[in-house]
């Protein structure tokens, strides 16, 4: 009778804690296999914004005259510093994107850069630059992708990496995942990008996420909120775990006096 009493009350502790642990875990809804094939995600054609900097590397068969537009905030065409040695990230300032959404170089003055991807930019400055340099090579990268975590996470803040590409699972693992405290079912994505403002919610339960590409890549300068629960719940929830708990060793220690 004992052992009875005792399986069937840790049998109801587990089962209660399964239940509330499935509303923390991610993607309860994948199917239970060893292994899940997931659909092709193309990755998001980024496109220039306000504030942005670039990479911009221009080469020509003149390397001097190429020279002359990478040292205005690119890199030299050897891609060497005043000393000889080569050129680190960090010492790569990068062509600052205006307000108005321009670029500025010499000779060429100002060009429109918002609203172009790498490549689109890429083509349009080559053309441009066949009237001051033989045969030009021009490059175009982002230099970083900025994107904000806050609210109930372990590390809130504003992150940069050096990455063309970041999800939204890297979002998270930056801010040092979410807490037991946190809402996995209400978290919203604030996005300012191509002109255009929307708040997207995501449910971190479901398997959604994985298939969608608006939402699980992240685009420069998203900030992510992840809201807490409900403190009431949160505290029953304790509660109660500690009152089954309480009640076991209450059972156990009777039962082992009876008998």
């Amino acid at each position: 009778m004992r052992n009875r009493l005792y399986i069937l009350t840790v049998v109801a502790i587990v089962i209660s804690s399964c239940a509330s642990n499935k509303q923390l875990r991610y993607f309860n809804d994948l199917p239970e296999a060893d292994r899940i094939e997931l659909p092709h995600m193309s990755q998001v054609e980024r496109t220039v914004q306000d504030g942005d900097r670039l990479l911009i590397t221009i080469g020509a068969q003149d390397p001097e005259a190429a020279a002359l537009f990478n040292a205005y905030g690119g890199v030299n065409s050897s891609g060497v510093n005043s000393s000889g040695a080569v050129r680190s990230e960090s010492e790569i300032v990068g062509t600052l994107v205006d307000a108005d959404g321009t670029i500025e170089l010499p000779y060429m003055g100002k060009v429109k850069a918002t609203g172009l991807t790498s490549m689109q930019l890429r083509d349009q400055l080559t053309l441009s630059l066949v009237k001051y340099l033989r045969g030009p090579l021009v490059t175009v990268k982002f230099f970083q992708i900025k994107f904000t975590v806050l609210g109930e996470v372990r590390n809130p803040g504003t992150f940069t990496l050096p990455l063309q590409r970041t999800t939204f699972l890297d979002a998270l693992g930056a801010a040092g995942d979410l807490p037991i405290s946190a809402k996995r079912h209400d978290i919203q994505i604030y996005r300012d990008y191509n002109g255009k403002r929307t708040i997207f919610k995501v449910d971190l339960r479901k398997k959604d996420l994985l298939y969608n590409q608006e939402l699980f890549q992240v685009r420069h300068n998203d900030v992510i909120y992840v809201q807490p629960r409900d403190s009431r719940r949160f505290s029953d929830e304790s509660r109660f775990y500690a009152s089954m708990v309480t009640l076991t060793v209450g059972i156990i220690a009777i039962f082992t006096r009876v008998f």
